[in-house]
């Protein structure tokens, strides 16, 4: 199963190369929660826009990974499929988006202050959605 999907993912990239922003228009671009991959995105890096939905479903293993970069190895953040799996499909992004803004190395880099705040921000959605979850 995962070489299917690792194919199907290098087909989206390979079909969408360097289709994402380079360059930010936003002087302070916020952070928001991704809720199908539990990650974080800059308001700026385009993936939203973003009209192909296969490259937003092969990019959420690429922003849980960075998340896990961000956050350093003592948060838990859990993975989409491995640890590995996650870390080859941010390395194979790299090569086909080089210079997307969301591999800038300050969004890519351990971060203490946005480290809290992420894990802050997960629990609280982790929370709404086990509320959720129970109110049904």
């Amino acid at each position: 199963m995962n070489l299917i999907l690792k194919i199907w993912i290098w087909i989206t990239f390979l079909k969408n190369k360097n289709s994402l922003p380079t360059k930010s228009k936003i002087i302070h671009p916020k952070m928001e929660h991704e809720g199908m991959s539990g990650a974080f995105i800059w308001e700026d890096e385009g993936l939203w826009e973003v009209r192909s939905h296969h490259l937003i479903d092969a990019f959420k293993y690429v922003i849980h990974h960075r998340m896990t970069l961000v956050v350093g190895p003592e948060n838990d953040v859990g993975v989409m499929r491995s640890k590995k799996f996650d870390k080859h499909i941010f390395e194979m992004a790299k090569k086909y988006f080089p210079n997307w803004i969301g591999f800038d190395e300050s969004r890519c880099s351990y971060n203490p202050e946005i480290a809290d705040r992420m894990m802050r921000i997960r629990k609280v959605a982790y929370w709404r959605f086990q509320k959720l979850l129970d109110e049904h």
